[in-house]
């Protein structure tokens, strides 16, 4: 299966954004992109074609017509994670044979795969199994979104780690939501610092817009990504000359 699994440090992060955006560029590119959302939640149903909006956000980005009962097998009438939300009988409990088997069924029908996570990446999934382990079983690299909000560095650290514990492939880290032009010295450093420390390559820098959408996105990501080396799967590398191997080893 050739595809990517997009994962955040939080809930809230542009998981969604980045994913569609990433799907509207391979898309006009020509390439045959599929996405999946195999865990959601919500407290209301979205639409009649799609339960979950995020769904609908990436059917559309990548003009794919699969059924939303293979785009989200486990979807979750409550706002929790899938967990929570099936004990409290909002759904049946997950099946993480069931959910790797229809993004293997994906996976052969378009040549490459966007794949978006709930939540952080160790989201519960069920008593025993949390999303980092369904990403293991799906052997699928990992690409983490991030924000330069206040708090990022201990979440993208925690996130790598957690990764890192379930020997999952790490592309790299995108890091949304930052200012236009930001004047704040915290914000410009965080990049170089998440780059430092953790040792895996920032792949794009997304600003915050208010009318923000998965076009826009996937322009600034067209301009930053090095997409020839993501459809390849190709190791990529920190490349800024802050880089170095003296930094912290999670």
């Amino acid at each position: 299966m050739h595809g990517i699994f997009i994962t955040g440090t939080n809930t809230g992060v542009g998981k969604t954004a980045v994913a569609a955006g990433l799907a509207w560029a391979l898309r006009k590119r020509k390439i045959d992109v599929g996405v999946m959302k195999p865990f959601a939640t919500a407290n209301r149903v979205f639409s009649k074609k799609y339960r979950s909006q995020d769904t609908a956000i990436l059917a559309k980005a990548s003009r794919v017509n699969d059924p939303d009962c293979n785009l989200n097998p486990f979807f979750y009438s409550i706002a929790a994670s899938p967990l929570v939300a099936s004990e409290l009988k909002h759904g049946a409990p997950v099946n993480i044979k069931r959910a790797v088997h229809e993004m293997k069924k994906l996976g052969i029908k378009h040549d490459f795969l966007i794949a978006e996570g709930i939540g952080g990446i160790m989201v519960p999934l069920t008593e025993n199994e949390c999303v980092a382990g369904f990403v293991k079983q799906a052997g699928l690299p990992v690409v983490i979104v991030t924000t330069a909000k206040l708090g990022t560095l201990n979440h993208t650290l925690l996130t790598v780690m957690a990764c890192k514990k379930f020997e999952l492939k790490i592309m790299g880290i995108i890091l949304n939501k930052t200012s236009k032009k930001p004047n704040n010295i915290v914000e410009k450093k965080t990049a170089e610092v998440i780059e430092r420390l953790t040792h895996v390559k920032v792949l794009a820098v997304i600003p915050f817009s208010q009318g923000a959408n998965y076009a826009s996105i996937g322009k600034v990501l067209e301009q930053d990504l090095d997409l020839d080396k993501l459809l390849s799967m190709e190791e990529l590398e920190p490349t800024m000359s802050f880089a170095n191997k003296e930094g912290i080893d999670i």
